[in-house]
């Protein structure tokens, strides 16, 4: 960070944008502070913005433009960006190659909160295959949705996120003919808690952020227009 700062004061550039979204809050082991990588979180931002104005400088502002945001807000974003599906990765066991493993969380994930927005066919069509149709991802999806004890230490939404998309995706998938993840995950607890939660609400937050005005009134104007 500090080498980020040291290059804005030689170049005099007054931003130092990231992009770390409010999920990367969530503490990967449930009933902890434990966050698998603290330097993404919004604790850390504040402390180190604090830091760079008390000690290197106040002429340089540092912080994520996509904090107020959820992944699966990102998602519903991304989801019009069409250009980019078929060359956008997240994964880390294919970045060697560029590719999609199809075996990790990371990929489950993106797949999952993809899905709501722009189904599971379309999804389907990034990754090569339907991956909610793989019973050797089952362990994962439990991670994913809070069935197991913890969370993967991986960069990936909130388990709130992730249920709400898996209840968004049967509904509108409809009750025939579901892949197998999603039929295991429909006689899971987490499927009744969230079943009846609004999805649509979970789209219309605005968390709070550090963004100067004028990079909030962008963020605004993308969500809400």
């Amino acid at each position: 960070m500090g080498l980020f700062h040291f290059s804005a004061g030689l170049t005099g550039i007054k931003y130092i944008a990231l992009s770390n979204e409010s999920s990367a809050n969530e503490s990967t082991i449930p009933g902890t502070s434990i966050n698998h990588q603290y330097s993404k979180s919004f604790g850390f931002e504040l402390d180190f913005r604090t830091y760079v104005k008390d000690y290197i400088t106040t002429g340089i502002e540092y912080f994520s433009f996509l904090r107020p945001l959820s992944e699966l807000q990102i998602s519903m974003l991304f989801s019009g960006f069409t250009a980019y599906h078929p060359v956008f990765r997240s994964c880390n066991a294919g970045s060697k190659t560029g590719s999609w493993c199809g075996k990790c969380p990371k990929c489950l994930f993106t797949f999952i909160i993809l899905s709501p927005f722009l189904g599971t066919r379309e999804a389907e069509a990034i990754f090569g295959r339907n991956l909610l149709g793989d019973p050797g991802l089952s362990l994962i999806l439990d991670q994913l949705t809070g069935a197991a004890g913890e969370k993967p230490f991986d960069c990936i939404g909130t388990v709130n996120e992730i249920n709400l998309a898996l209840c968004e995706i049967i509904r509108r998938e409809g009750d025939s003919a579901l892949p197998v993840l999603l039929r295991r995950y429909r006689d899971l607890e987490q499927f009744r808690a969230f079943r009846n939660l609004s999805f649509s609400d979970s789209l219309k937050r605005f968390l709070p952020n550090c963004l100067p005005a004028r990079f909030e009134s962008i963020l605004k104007k993308a969500l809400y227009d």
